[in-house]
């Protein structure tokens, strides 16, 4: 189901994110892609960054964060994003799992996230290949791409299993009845 990683090592680092762009727009602005083939995944082309749309950068670069000291608690510091060569070479795999939500091999969950609006997503996990593709929804029928990325955490693999087991076992009520299809 699941292209063969790109091969970035052949790619002039100064020209890696023209050549990455390349498949995203491919695959999301210059043709539309179908959640279910009811939800349309908006690239958000509006939202530019450098020419490119934030939501590329999502799929390719990893934040860096710092965790400092504010007076009596701790806090975060973005450092920047930065190339994420576990993500960008598996880019084509975003679409292919989307195209291929219902397969066996992807593990489909929501989750009410803890971020000040308590968003719920979509969490679209490919568990064999370690590789997750997150939605939020935009309106009825739209949905945009949060991120995606390789799980190169166990720990992580355990809490994404923790978050799929709770949406199996439907006892969240946050998430009852969110479905989008």
């Amino acid at each position: 189901m699941l292209s063969e990683p790109l091969q970035l090592g052949k790619v002039d680092a100064t020209q890696l994110f023209d050549f990455l762009y390349g498949f995203f727009h491919r695959d999301f602005v210059a043709n539309k892609t179908y959640l279910n083939k009811a939800i349309y995944i908006n690239p958000r082309s509006s939202r530019l960054d450098e020419g490119k749309e934030l939501d590329f950068w999502h799929l390719t670069t990893r934040e860096n964060k710092r965790q400092v000291r504010q007076g009596n608690r701790w806090g975060w510091i973005s450092e920047g994003r930065f190339p994420d060569y576990a993500r960008s070479e598996r880019i084509e795999w975003v679409k292919q799992i989307l195209l291929n939500h219902d397969h066996s091999s992807i593990k489909l969950f929501y989750h009410q996230e803890s971020n000040t609006k308590r968003n719920i997503r979509l969490y679209l996990w490919a568990y064999r290949h370690d590789f997750v593709v997150i939605l939020q929804k935009l309106g009825r029928s739209d949905a945009f791409l949060v991120t995606s990325f390789y799980l190169d955490d166990s720990g992580k693999r355990r809490d994404y299993e923790k978050r799929y087991c709770s949406y199996q076992d439907k006892n969240n009520l946050a998430i009852a009845g969110c479905e989008w299809f």
